[in-house]
């Protein structure tokens, strides 16, 4: 959005561009993010309101305003340098597309949210390589209730109860989103 921005003051390619995001980049990668938000406000007051050379420059702020101000929360890029985590969206992106898309996104598929929910319960199991050990917790629980003359259901539209491998076998209750 810096570089859209950018290129309504300045040349695709040019220097000035260049030197005009990195400027803009450094407040938010140095936790100033509320502090570019007050700079972008005050260079869009600067602008001539009827000159239609500024009409554009005026367009390209008010959507990075807009989009910044409903953001600034989330834009504490110090913090998430700091803790190593990603301050982009392309690899949470990426992970979404090959687990939810890969098996919930193919032609003809149709899915109420709750079945939707348990399959991907199920995929992340399968991908995590927790297979073996879900199938191990599933079965010994549902022949526990066969003992004890208990119905054994494998499809709900109640909460259930989801094996968790970081505690080896104790599972804990999940809600299923409508």
């Amino acid at each position: 959005r810096l570089w859209k921005t950018g290129r309504a003051f300045y040349a695709e390619g040019s220097k000035e561009l260049e030197k005009w995001v990195e400027e803009k980049r450094t407040f938010l990668y140095k936790g100033r993010a509320s502090e570019l938000l007050s700079e972008l406000k005050e260079l869009k007051k600067s602008l001539s309101k009827r000159a239609k050379r500024d009409q554009g420059k005026r367009e390209a702020l008010s959507k990075l305003i807009k989009y910044m101000g409903k953001r600034l929360d989330m834009m504490d890029y110090k913090k998430l340098i700091d803790e190593d985590l990603p301050i982009a969206t392309g690899a949470v992106e990426g992970a979404a597309r090959y687990v939810v898309g890969e098996r919930m996104d193919c032609s003809g598929m149709r899915w109420i949210p709750e079945r939707a929910e348990a399959l991907l319960h199920l995929r992340c199991i399968e991908l995590n390589g927790n297979w073996d050990q879900f199938f191990e917790w599933g079965y010994k629980r549902w022949i526990e209730k066969l003992r004890q003359r208990e119905k054994v259901l494998i499809r709900t539209n109640e909460p259930i109860d989801l094996f968790d491998n970081s505690t080896s076998s104790v599972p804990h209750e999940v809600s299923i989103a409508a």
